[in-house]
């Protein structure tokens, strides 16, 4: 969904792309998105030139009459970041909402870092209101600490799990993650395991981007309070989501009592469900993972 962003097309448009591990098509989006931004970089960057001689109150004006979303987003990349934030922070929430869309992503931190804390939270609602995780999930790394406290205490459950969904650092996820106390996640594991399938998938995803491991046995074992019916439900939606890499993460996490209490789901009697696991476990070199998993339940070979 990134690189069919990134090209201005629909996930079918980008299906070539499928049998690419996901790393390699990182890495292919990522050359993409640098192509695109930097081949007109001379002709934006003499526009940005001159803002430099106008009043604040002129450049808005002139901005908002002749310059779409898309041309101002990229003039703004190429200003001094305390030059386009004092203009931003005049700019309508919904011109600045659709001007994130168009925005370089590796000039987006300068120039977030200066903006208004609450202009910043009006955006990113106005964005959540659209739908667009893809371009909240690129903008988390723009976020500083304070920013992401901001945000994390600001959105709904449902908002932060859709946007750390599409976050593109693990790191920047999990700094946002942690701020978060311990009843809010609490209530995000709970909710991500019995909302709809699209919920569920974003959770895996957030799982399988987390770099701390204490985080991640807090995590598991909030998942750990949910009844058997859930947990299965979960191990179905990673099987067909492929996302079995990352429920193991979560899985490995555990402490031993919760590891044992995963190996004696009922779930993993059906013959075809286990098939399945160890089929992609393997796959994934993470067989050996799973054989530790199987030694805590007896029959399962």
């Amino acid at each position: 969904m990134k690189l069919a962003r990134a090209l201005g097309t629909t996930p079918d448009g980008v299906a070539f792309a499928s049998s690419l591990g996901a790393m390699e098509i990182r890495r292919l989006r990522e050359k993409i998105v640098a192509a695109l931004y930097d081949e007109h970089r001379a002709a934006f960057r003499r526009v940005a030139a001159i803002t430099r001689t106008l009043p604040t109150w002129l450049n808005v004006r002139i901005t908002l009459r002749a310059f779409s979303p898309m041309l101002a987003a990229r003039v703004a990349g190429e200003m001094a970041p305390e030059r386009a934030a004092e203009l931003a922070n005049r700019m309508p929430i919904e011109y600045l909402a659709e001007g994130c869309v168009h925005l370089d992503p590796r000039r987006a931190a300068p120039l977030v870092g200066r903006m208004d804390p609450d202009r910043v939270l009006a955006v990113v609602e106005e964005l959540v209101g659209r739908g667009d995780f893809i371009t909240l999930g690129r903008l988390l790394d723009a976020a500083d600490p304070a920013l992401l406290a901001h945000l994390a205490a600001a959105l709904s459950d449902d908002a932060l799990l859709r946007i750390g969904c599409y976050a593109e650092s693990g790191d920047q996820l999990t700094r946002a993650v942690s701020a978060l106390p311990a009843a809010r996640l609490r209530s995000i594991v709970h909710r991500a395991l019995s909302w709809p399938h699209d919920i569920r998938s974003a959770g895996l995803s957030m799982i399988g981007q987390l770099t701390d491991e204490n985080l991640l046995t807090r995590l598991a074992g909030y998942a750990l309070e949910a009844n058997d019916d859930v947990l299965a439900t979960l191990l179905r939606t990673a099987l067909d989501d492929g996302a079995v890499g990352e429920l193991l993460t979560a899985v490995a996490a555990m402490d031993e009592p919760g590891r044992r209490r995963v190996a004696a789901l009922p779930v993993l009697d059906d013959d075809e469900i286990r098939a399945r696991l160890v089929q992609d476990a393997k796959h994934l070199g993470l067989g050996p993972l799973l054989a530790s998993l199987a030694e805590l339940r007896h029959g399962w070979t």
